[in-house]
């Protein structure tokens, strides 16, 4: 069970993994040996793994979408999303639509010609991110 300061850090860690443990106990009030002892333990169960957000405009990659699939030829969507690098990640999800795709790109035409590439398996709908809001910085 979880309580309000492994939830702390937690928070900390998804603003910014790279902190050490003596940064995290300086601002939880901790000594770094029991932050460490923590974090050891998040990540028996809870931390599945650390990464990296990208700045995808320095790869000129500055367009951003989403695009939700209704389709019963899975693995053919599966199979084409894998290939497509354009596409960093694929959820399945319940409702109307049963895959989300997150999409980067240097053209908003390569976020269309998704669409138009799987047309034959998959009804799409497109999603054109305008802005962000990280939850997390408030």
């Amino acid at each position: 069970m979880l309580d309000h300061i492994d939830h702390q850090i937690l928070d900390l860690l998804r603003k910014n993994s790279r902190l050490t443990y003596t940064d995290i106990g300086k601002q939880i009030n901790m000594s770094s040996p029991a932050v460490k002892s923590r974090i050891e333990r998040l990540e028996d169960n809870v931390i599945k793994r650390y990464t990296i957000e990208v700045n995808n405009k320095e790869l000129n990659k500055g367009i951003h979408g989403f695009v939700l699939f209704q389709t019963t030829k899975c693995e053919r969507l599966t199979n084409y999303c894998e290939k497509n690098s354009n596409i960093i990640n694929l959820w399945r999800i319940s409702g109307e639509s049963n895959y989300l795709a997150e999409v980067v790109c240097e053209e908003i035409s390569e976020l269309e010609q998704i669409s138009k590439d799987t047309t034959h398996f998959a009804f799409s709908n497109i999603l054109s991110v305008l802005g962000k809001y990280n939850v997390c910085d408030h």
